[in-house]
């Protein structure tokens, strides 16, 4: 009798573990991957699918990891700040900064830009030898951009700046005339225009600040075998000529 009560005490603590390992939440490991409307890094789609030269490499890193990933589209300053605190989630596009490097762990390195000041082409009026001629001017930068701390803007340099929420309302904005600099990258600031439906040519990058690194960044407490894995993926990427297959895709001879 003894025996009986003991086999059906074991019996019923297995069926009782076993149940709740098989409940638990199926995508507990997933890595959460968050990107914003930044073309042509991330262009957002939801109907058709999110795409991008950095979607189409994340996608490739992918494959070859077999990480289990959820694309999460929000806008730029909630994604920073919910990878910043959320544990096993990534995010890009990103531009390396050493502020940045505190509270993120640089991933790796996809792209490399020319950062700085553009205006329209038929401005003559325009003179920048230095970040501190910007100040001259009017300027539109996006909100918790990187531009925005570089030039200083808070706290002690308001007057004629104006904070938007995306990079095309910038360009926008500088196509009308409305200001007169952006302050962005070459790709970024070409292609976006090229996609508003403004010829290349009307703008001009009157002054280069940098070399800038673009990338994957990820929270601090990342799992170590995801990032070894999306490390590795990238290096055999840039072997195999998938990385500049698709460099040329997005970005022609350039």
């Amino acid at each position: 009798m003894k025996h009986n009560v003991l086999t059906r005490t074991i019996l019923y603590f297995i069926c009782f573990f076993t149940f709740f390992a098989n409940s638990a939440p199926a995508n507990s490991a997933t890595l959460n991957v968050y990107i914003a409307e930044y073309p042509p890094f991330q262009i957002l789609d939801e109907k058709n699918g999110h795409t991008g030269f950095a979607v189409e490499l994340f996608k490739e890193i992918v494959k070859l990891t077999e990480i289990q990933v959820e694309y999460i589209a929000v806008p730029w300053v909630r994604a920073k700040r919910i990878v910043a605190e959320q544990p096993n989630s990534v995010l890009f596009t990103m531009a390396k900064t050493p502020e940045r490097e505190k509270l993120y762990t640089w991933v790796d390195t996809t792209y490399l830009v020319n950062e700085g000041v553009f205006a329209l082409n038929d401005r003559k009026d325009i003179t920048i030898n230095s970040l501190e001629d910007v100040y001259n001017y009017s300027i539109a930068l996006p909100r918790g951009d990187v531009s925005v701390t570089t030039l200083n803007i808070f706290p002690d340099h308001t007057e004629g700046a104006f904070i938007v929420e995306h990079q095309e309302q910038c360009i926008k904005m500088l196509n009308l005339s409305r200001v007169d600099l952006n302050y962005n990258n070459d790709v970024g600031f070409f292609v976006a225009a090229k996609m508003l439906g403004f010829s290349p040519d009307k703008f001009k990058q009157v002054f280069i600040t940098r070399q800038t690194e673009l990338g994957i960044v990820a929270n601090k407490n990342i799992n170590p075998e995801s990032l070894r894995k999306i490390r590795q993926a990238m290096v055999t990427l840039k072997e195999n000529g998938v990385y500049a297959r698709l460099q040329h895709t997005w970005f022609g001879d350039n």
